[in-house]
Parts: structure tokens; sequence; C-alpha cells
């Protein structure tokens, strides 16, 4: 990442300093997306609960709880509440413009504004009461307010505006900014204006607000004035002149250049105290996504971080690997410099590919070897975080995101990490991946290369790795393909199936479209719409969150079954993909596409299936005991349905099964001979019953969600079915599909669950409306989304996936 001067007593020419743009290049950060879905969820709740026309028990007393304080507070409050006023926006904008502060004010004016117009629209859609039309007692300290309630518009401007200014501030300003937004939507409550959940809306779609600005213009870097810097190493014991910004891209530093008393030319990182690795929902995002943090010490204080790095850095130089000389680690009250001597090179990635030679490659893994030896993993291992000297020896630097006693997987990541960076380097575009994978295997062997497979996929590495690997994303593919060849293990894109016939597709879209709509069709399309009343989109909005769960419950089992080799996010997609091939290929088809989708995502292919397998037979014992507990439950309780006959479900019921004849004709039409036949899954070692226990829990958990989203699908349209059955009805279901791979086939899941809902006394048009809520919601949506994500990995779809 950087260029440092190899020990010399002479002093180096200052540094040129880099131009301030490249300095202070915004940052689209993809929690700012994560934020975004957050906010709109709470908003989206609030709108579910303010739609019921009854104002729940504890929001009455919250309310009450701020709205009775004594009116001598008003000033005050008035003044606070002015915050959230929309002409708060224009003028906090002309004050960050008068300071030249134009991204600020750019961000300031388009938030608030924005704010201000989503809540207005949020209002009328809505249309909740304020305090004065409720019965709430309210005290009116402003007088009567017009207009309806939620989202509280105060509370919006006042969130986005906090939102917005939150990168340009330290922590103590943001924490002030939040406090004050807080305190207008608090305001807003005292006053009589808004309700509380009026003010939790309002917040929520504001901070919404700001982060989607911020994703679309980016986040500033921040500047740290030289002198300040200059001023720290002196208090420190360390007095340096002409620190100037190091002319290198760092993501989690300020780097600079400084000369010693004794002429030595230093490289000085100060550690940014409000980097995004500090951001708690950063981790959690990287935790869904990949698996992993790449800076485990980012919430350490920097004084411990600093002196992390300089452990790191000293531990690796004792077992031979070539790094420079910590001077100096030490961290004050929000400021921590790390100091070492300057090396004089270029980084891998700025040689020509002509210099990038077998040996010199030899030797760069020889380091990295000697530092996985000392059991420490880099965590941030591009190519720019090795350095080659005026003699061409390589250098290990930036120990920031270091972990000693590191595990052999987090050592994997180390060389997954190096291959892809060098591979998607545009300047060593002419260098060939099975090289670089040849000489990691000739120095590190052929099983750490082979760990690194599961890490050789976008989101696992570094977001430079990633930038540089979207311009030319085959690079990355190559390097994959010759680790593959290089160890003799099958190819992952090699095609699964051979391609499906033109009829075997019709019958399957059409089948797949009659399942869905038959049903209703049948019932009467007016009369299915008709039976989900107004309350009943409030169970609906819970049924979408409970599939959403139901998901990831399911993705965590897959990634449970394949040993933790896969994050949470990688698991969902695979589950999403495969649901999609299993509509045209059928159980088996479904099965092999999971494993060849895992296999892809690192896994060897006797792993993938193994894997595959462990799934399936805990969807099985799952949906067995979700079964028995839903029924033992019902029985515990004294549940006694109102049995009825299914006469008037028939031709809702004949319907799914005519679905279920053609669906079922196209997958026998499409199960030709697999291109790639399932490997025997060898014994292997004993899976551990921790593991057994993790996978069984999740399966059962998805099983669970799923019943309670027919539940919910069953409330919204009229309900009149006890909650139980319905979860019985939905797991022995469930454990009939998996146990029964022809009950799974489109068509007979609908036909089979309107009939039950009819005996459990269900109409049949709220019978059909829950069905094919219900399955819309687990199968047909994942489903599509499934084909959506494989159509955008995979092009050409053909050769591997149906």
């Amino acid at each position: 990442m950087t260029s440092r001067t190899v020990p010399e007593r002479t002093a180096a020419p200052a540094p040129r300093r880099p131009p301030r743009s490249s300095r202070l290049r915004p940052e689209r950060l993809p929690t700012d997306l994560v934020r975004v879905a957050l906010g709109l969820l709470v908003v989206y709740a609030g709108v579910l609960i303010a739609q019921q026309g009854r104002l729940p028990l504890v929001e009455r007393d919250l309310f009450r709880l701020f709205n009775d304080l004594p009116a001598a507070v008003l000033p005050a409050v008035w003044l606070v509440m002015q915050l959230g006023n929309v002409l708060a926006v224009p003028a906090l904008a002309l004050l960050a413009l008068l300071r030249r502060r134009l991204r600020l004010a750019r961000d300031l004016l388009v938030s608030g504004l924005a704010a201000y117009l989503a809540a207005d629209l949020v209002k009328t859609l809505v249309g909740r009461e304020r305090p004065a039309g409720l019965p709430v007692g309210a005290v009116l300290h402003e007088g009567t307010v017009g207009g309806a309630g939620f989202v509280s518009g105060h509370s919006a401007v006042a969130a986005a505006l906090a939102t917005a200014a939150a990168p340009y501030l330290t922590r103590r300003g943001r924490r002030v900014a939040w406090a004050l937004a807080w305190s207008v939507a608090l305001a807003r409550v005292y006053v009589g204006a808004h309700l509380p959940l009026d003010v939790v809306g309002g917040v929520a779609l504001g901070w919404a607000i700001g982060s989607l600005v911020h994703w679309v213009a980016g986040v500033p870097a921040r500047e740290v004035p030289p002198a300040r810097v200059e001023d720290l190493l002196r208090r420190f014991g360390l007095p340096v002149s002409g620190v100037v910004p190091a002319s290198v891209r760092a993501r989690s530093s300020q780097p600079f250049e400084a000369v010693d008393a004794d002429g030595r030319q230093l490289y000085v990182k100060y550690l940014e105290p409000d980097r995004h690795e500090r951001d708690r929902l950063h981790r959690l995002w990287r935790v869904f996504a990949v698996g992993d943090v790449k800076d485990a010490d980012a919430l350490a204080p920097l004084g411990y971080q600093a002196e992390h790095e300089a452990v790191a850095a000293l531990t690796v130089e004792r077992r031979g690997v070539r790094v420079p000389s910590v001077l100096l680690a030490r961290g004050g009250s929000g400021d921590a410099v790390v100091v070492q001597e300057h090396v004089d090179g270029r980084p891998l990635d700025a040689l020509d590919p002509a210099e990038l030679t077998p040996g010199l490659l030899r030797e760069v893994w020889t380091q990295v070897a000697r530092m996985h030896g000392a059991c420490v993993a880099h965590r941030d291992l591009v190519a720019s975080s090795v350095l080659v000297d005026r003699t061409g020896r390589p250098w290990l630097v930036d120990f920031g995101n270091a972990r000693t006693g590191a595990t052999d997987d987090e050592t994997a990541v180390d060389v997954a990490e190096l291959l892809s960076s060098l591979a998607a380097a545009p300047e060593l575009a002419g260098s060939d991946p099975a090289v670089l994978v040849t000489t990691a295997t000739d120095v590190l062997g052929d099983e750490a290369v082979a760990a690194a497979l599961p890490s050789l996929t976008p989101l696992a590495l570094s977001s430079e790795t990633r930038r540089r690997s979207r311009a030319e994303p085959s690079r990355l593919d190559a390097v994959r393909a010759a680790v593959h060849a290089r160890l003799g293990l099958p190819d992952p894109e090699r095609p699964v199936f051979p391609p499906a016939g033109p009829v075997a597709r019709v019958l399957v879209a059409v089948g797949c479209a009659v399942a869905l709509a038959g049903p209703a069709v049948a019932a009467g399309v007016g009369a299915t719409l008709d039976s989900v009343g107004p309350e009943g989109w409030r169970w609906l909005g819970g049924a979408v969150l409970l599939a959403a769960a139901a998901a990831l419950a399911r993705a965590t089992a897959v990634r449970h079954a394949a040993d933790r080799q896969v994050s949470v996010g990688r698991a969902l997609v695979v589950t999403l993909v495969a649901r999609d091939v299993g509509l045209l290929r059928g159980r088996d088809g479904e099965r092999r596409a999971r494993a060849r989708l895992l296999e892809r995502a690192g896994l060897l292919s006797a792993a993938a299936h193994a894997a595959t397998v462990r799934t399936a037979l805990a969807g099985l014992v799952g949906a067995a005991v979700v079964t028995v507990a839903a029924l033992l439950l019902a029985a515990v309780d004294g549940v006694s349905p109102d049995w009825q006959s299914p006469a008037a479900a028939l031709p809702a019921a004949a319907a799914g099964l005519a679905a279920w004849l053609m669906v079922g004709t196209g997958q026998l039409l499409a199960r030709r001979p697999a291109a790639d036949p399932a490997p025997p899954v060898p014994p292997g070692p004993p899976v551990p019953w921790r593991q057994r226990m993790a996978v069984l829990g999740w399966a059962g958990a998805a099983v669970a969600l799923e019943a309670a989203v027919l539940a919910g699908a069953v409330q919204a349209a009229g309900g009149g079915v006890p909650v139980l059955a319905v979860a019985g009805v939905s797991a022995a279901l469930r454990l009939v599909r998996t146990a029964v791979p022809v009950a799974d086939v489109p068509g007979m899941p609908e036909a089979v669950l309107v009939l039950l809902l009819g005996v459990l006394g269900m109409p049949v048009a709220a019978a059909c409306a829950a069905v094919v809520v219900t399955r819309s919601l687990t199968t047909w949506l994942p489903a599509a989304v499934g084909l959506a994500v494989d159509l955008r990995a995979h092009p050409a779809v053909g050769r591997t996936l149906p």
C-alpha cells in the first residue's frame, strides 16, 4: 500500500505533496445502503402499526410522559425544535457554504429537502391522526396543529440533517448532532404535535434519506493537518521535521512522511479515529456478507491498535520476515501513530509484468510463508502491501489489520487476497495467473492454496481489490481456474445439466403460472382479493418479514453444513439460485445445483455434496420436530378446528393438480442423464455434534418460520382457523414434501394446502388468498430473485444451470 525507504543515514528529499483532490476522494460505503434498508424497514413497521387504527397502551404512556412536562420548558424546547423546521435546511446549508464546505452544504440541502418532501408523502398515504384528535388527554403547548401525524416532518428533517453532517464532524460533534435531532423529535411529542411512533418513523425516514445521499454522492475522507502530526510526534518524544502527506493511497489511516533529527526518512501512519472499520454496522455487514471482519481490533482504543500493529510487525520480523523497523507506536486521547523506517521501493502492482518474475514471486511467497509460520495473518495482503526495494527484495508492510495467533482459515484469506490483487492489478495485466498460482503452490504447498478457494470471491476481498476486479472480472475467474488446474480439481464452471428442450421449459413455465394463479381464478379473483381486508395488510407485512427470516435461517443452515466456509450472504445466494433451478430440474436438480454453487464458492466437490446431504437431512428432521411440536401444543391447548367438507375447494385444488401435471411432465422431459454425476461422498472426519445441532436448529427454525408465514397469510385473509392447527399443517406438509420429492413439484403444495385449509373451516376464496401469499413469499419470489442473481452472475447460463 505504501512505498518506504530502506534505513539509511542520509536524508531523503522531501516527497512531493499529492494533489488535494486525490487525498479527499469521496468513498461510497455499502453500509450506507444497509442504513437505507434499515431505516425504510422501521418506517414500514411504523406504517403497519399506524394503520391498525388503535393506539397502543405503551405509546400512550410514553406520550403522556413527555407531554405532561411543565410549560416552563417551552421556550427552550421551541428553540431546539426549530432545527427540524424546513427553513433550517437552507440556513444551515448557507452557513456551510460561507465556511467553504461545499460538499457539506450540498448534502445538507439535498437531504433536508428530500426528507421534508418524503415526510409529506408518507403523511398523505398513512393519514394517521395527531394527538389532538385522539383520546390521549393531549396538552397542546403550541395550540392545535393540523394535518396528518405519521411521520413527523420535523423529526425527519432533523435526522436527515444530522445524518448528512455526520461524516464532516468529529465524534463529539456527531454525538451533539444526533442529540439535537432526538431533542427535536421529543420536543414534537412535548408540544402535543406528534405521538412517539410518529417521531420514531420520522427519525428513521431522515436517517434513510441522509444515508442514501451519502451513498449516491460519496463520503469524503478526512484531512489531518501535518502540523498536528508533527506536534503529536514531538509530544511522544520523536522530534521530526518536514511532515507532509505521503504520496500513497491509504484506506484506514492517514499516511505521512517525515525526517527525524538523524536525517532518516520516516513513514508515519496516523490512525484515523473515525474510519468505517470502527462502525459496528459495517462490521455486522461484513459478518453477514463474507463471514469475517477485516480489522478485528477496530473498536479497541487507538493506542492499543497502534501497539498491536507494532507487535505483529515485530513478531514476524523475529521470524525472518522482511518488514520495516518500528520506531514508535503510541496513542493519546483520540490520536495514535505508528512510525516506521521508510522503504524506498515500489509496490508489486506498480511493477511492469516483465519484472514480476517467477523468482520474485517465489521470494514474495517465502516471506508470506514465514509470516504464516509465526501464526500471523496479514488480513490486508493486497499487492500494494508488498514493496520491492532497489535490490529486488520484497518487504511486507502495513500490519494494521494483522491477527496474531491466526487460524488456518485466516491465513488462507491472505493467500486469496494476494493472488486476487496481483491478478486484478491493471499494471500487471500481462501477467499469467498460472504463474501466480504455480509459485504459490511451490512455496506454500497445495493444501494452503486449496484452502484459499472459498475466499477467491469478490465479497471476501478488500474494497481495493474488488474495485479493480470490477474492471476486469475475468481475471479473478482465471485465478480460480488456474488453482483448479494446478491442483487437479474439477472445474466448477463445468456443465451440471444438459440443455433442457423447449417443450420442457414451456410446460414448466405454464405450469408454474397455473400453480400461482389457478386456485385464485378457480375461486374467483375478485372474491380472493376481497378476502384481504384493510386489517389484513398488517398481517401481510408480518408475513413478508417472516419469509425473509425463513430464507436467512435456511441460508444459515447451509453455512453450518458447509463447516462455515461460506458466509450467510453467500449461502443465501446458493439457496435462492438452487430454488430457481429446482423448478425445472426437480429435487435432484436443486440438490446438484446447490452443491455446484457451493463448489463455486470455494468448497471442494466432495465437501459441497456432503454439505448438501447434511442440509437435506437436517431439513427432514427439523420438519418432523416442528410437526410433532405443533401437534402436541395444539393438543395441550385444546385446539378443536371447525371441520368442514372440502367440496367447495375442489375446483381450486383441481387447478393445482393440473399445474402439478404440467410441471411434473416438464421436469421428466428435462431429466436426462446428468452432465456431471455426483461424486461419491467419502466418509471423512466425523461431524462435531455442535455443528450437527446448529444445522438441525437452523433448518428447524426455517420450517417453523415458514409455518408462521402461512399463519400470517391466513390471518390476513380473515383468519378463523387456529394458529397452531395452521402451523401443524404447514410443518406436516413440509415434512411430506421433503421426504417425497414428487409432492414438492409446484401445483401439488397449492392443491393440498387449499384442501386442508378448507377442511379446517376456511372459506375457499380466503384459503386461496392465503395459499397464493404463502407460496409467493416462500417459493415464487425466492425463485425469481435466484433467477435474477444467476443471470447476472453467469450470463452463459445454458452451460451450467438452466
